[in-house]
C-alpha cells in the first residue's frame, strides 16, 4: 500500500470533524424551537452532553436559569451546572443516580418558560430508572442477552423504554414548564431521531402483545428475567396514564448523513469517484462487509479511482470472549476480500463518537497487504475473527486508529478506496 492512498483515507474519514459546527447547529436547533429569547432550564444527556451543553450557554447566556448535564467522566464546565456521571455503555449504579437526580432537578421549582433537552447518543445508559421489580443487575443482563441474539440497536433500546421510568417520553410527564422542546443529535439509523436516547422524549406505548414480541427476541423465554420485564412493562403502562402538561417540540440538529456529505466532498476532490451507500448502512457485521466487497468487484470493472462511502452501524454478533468494537471488527472482517484485488485497496472504519468500545481506539484500517503480514507473523485471522478478538489483530498489525472523545454521536464512518 502507498502512504498516499492512506493519507488520502484518513483525510476523507475526518473531513466532517472540520466541517461540521455543532454551535451552529445548536443555534440553528434553537430557532426552529422558538427558545432563544426566553428563559430556560437545561438537561443535557448522552455523549455529546458536554459540548452541546457549552454551546447552548454560548447562545442563550443569561437567559439559561438552570443546568443539569449527564456524562461519562469528570467535567468542570465554565457555567454554573449541576454535572453528575453516569456510565456507558453498561448500566451501573451511577447511572441510576443520574436517573434519580434528573427527576429530583425537575422536581425543583423554577421560574423558566421552557425545558431544553440536549439528548445525543448514550443516554440510555448514561442516565436509567428501571422498573421494579427489574434492578441494576437485571438491566446488565438485557445488554448481555441482546448483544448475544444480535438485536440492532432499535430493538434495544425499544426494550429499554418498554421498562424505563423516564425513557420512552414518561420524563416528559415530570416537566412542569408550559413549554418544552429536545434538540437531538442522532446516533440511530436503522429508525431515526425516535429511538436516541431510547425515545426519551417521544411517548412509546407499547401493547402488552407488543412486548412480548420484543422480550421473544432476546431468545430467554423460560427465564426469570423474561418475566421480570413483562412485569416493569405492565408497571410502565401505569405510569403513561399520566397526563403531559408541557407543550413539547423535538428538533433534530444534526444526524449521520452530514457525515456522508462531507466525506464525499472531501473524496471527490482528491479525485476519487463516490459510490454513496448512504447514511443507514446497517446489519451483521458479515453482511456489510461483503456489501462491501460486491459493489467494489463491480466497480472494478472501470479503471478509475473509488471511493465507497457508507455511514452507520454494524451489528457485532458476540461468540468470542476477546476484545473489539464495532469498527475494528468491520476492518477486521474486510481484510480477505481486499486481499484479492489487483490494485491498492484500502477500507477504514472510524466511530464519530472516537470512541469504539476499547479505550483509546476510534476504528481501524486494512489493506490489501493485511494477510499477507499477518501470514507472516503466524497470526490466524480466522482465530482471531471466531474469538472476537479484533482488537488484539489489529494492535499486532499497528493498524488501529487512535481515539478519544470527539464531542459528536454520529454512527460510524465505513470507507473503502480502490486505486
Amino acid at each position: 500500500m502507498t502512504s498516499e492512498i492512506f493519507a488520502d483515507a484518513i483525510e476523507i474519514a475526518n473531513a466532517w470533524t472540520v466541517g461540521l459546527d455543532l454551535g451552529q447547529l445548536i443555534v440553528d436547533g434553537l430557532i426552529r424551537t422558538e427558545a432563544l429569547d426566553v428563559d430556560v432550564d437545561v438537561i443535557a444527556i448522552g455523549k455529546a452532553s458536554r459540548e452541546m451543553a457549552n454551546a447552548c450557554h454560548a447562545q442563550l447566556g443569561d437567559h439559561v436559569l438552570r443546568t443539569f448535564v449527564v456524562t461519562d467522566e469528570k467535567w468542570d464546565p465554565a457555567f454554573d451546572a449541576e454535572v453528575v456521571i453516569g456510565s456507558h455503555p453498561l448500566v451501573s449504579d451511577a447511572s441510576i443516580a443520574a436517573g434519580e437526580r434528573l427527576l429530583a432537578f425537575l422536581a425543583e421549582p423554577t421560574s423558566a418558560t421552557s425545558t431544553l433537552f440536549l439528548i445525543s447518543g448514550g443516554a440510555s445508559s448514561l442516565c436509567a430508572i428501571p422498573l421494579p421489580p427489574l434492578t441494576v443487575s437485571d438491566v446488565q443482563l438485557l445488554w448481555d442477552a441482546a448483544v448475544e441474539a444480535g438485536l440492532d440497536i432499535t430493538t434495544l433500546n425499544q426494550l429499554r423504554a418498554a421498562t424505563s421510568g423516564i425513557a420512552g417520553g414518561l420524563v416528559l410527564r415530570k416537566v412542569r414548564t408550559p413549554h418544552s422542546a429536545s434538540l437531538i443529535m442522532v446516533d440511530n439509523v436503522v429508525s431515526g431521531e425516535e429511538w436516541v436516547a431510547s425515545g426519551l422524549t417521544y411517548d412509546f406505548r407499547p401493547s402488552p402483545a407488543e412486548l412480548a414480541a420484543l422480550v421473544d427476541r432476546l431468545n430467554r423465554s423460560g427465564l426469570p428475567l423474561v418475566d421480570r420485564l413483562l412485569r416493569a412493562g405492565a408497571h410502565r403502562r401505569t405510569l403513561t396514564t399520566e397526563r403531559i402538561v408541557t407543550t413539547h417540540q423535538n428538533v433534530v440538529i444534526a444526524q449521520p448523513s452530514l457525515v456522508l456529505e462531507w466525506a464525499t466532498g472531501a473524496a471527490r476532490r482528491l479525485g476519487y469517484r463516490v459510490v454513496d451507500l448512504g447514511s443507514a448502512v446497517h446489519g451483521d457485521v458479515v453482511d456489510v462487509a461483503k456489501l462491501y466487497e460486491l459493489v467494489i468487484n463491480d466497480e472494478m470493472q472501470r479503471d478509475d479511482s473509488f471511493c465507497v462511502l457508507g455511514v452507520g452501524e454494524v451489528t457485532v454478533r458476540v461468540t468470542g470472549i476477546g476484545r473489539g468494537g464495532r469498527c475494528q471488527e468491520l476492518a477486521w472482517t474486510a481484510a480477505p476480500m481486499l486481499a484479492s484485488l489487483d490494485r491498492d485497496a484500502l477500507v477504514v472504519a472510524l466511530a464519530t463518537d472516537g470512541r469504539d468500545f476499547v479505550d483509546g481506539v476510534g476504528g481501524a484500517w486494512v489493506d490489501r497487504g493485511t494477510m499477507l503480514t499477518l501470514e507472516r507473523m503466524k497470526v490466524s485471522w480466522e482465530d482471531i475473527a471466531h474469538n472476537n478478538d479484533s482488537f488484539r489483530g489489529l494492535f499486532l498489525l499497528d493498524q488501529l486508529l487512535a481515539g478519544g472523545r470527539s464531542g459528536w454521536n454520529l454512527c460510524d464512518l465505513y470507507l473503502a478506496l480502490v486505486r
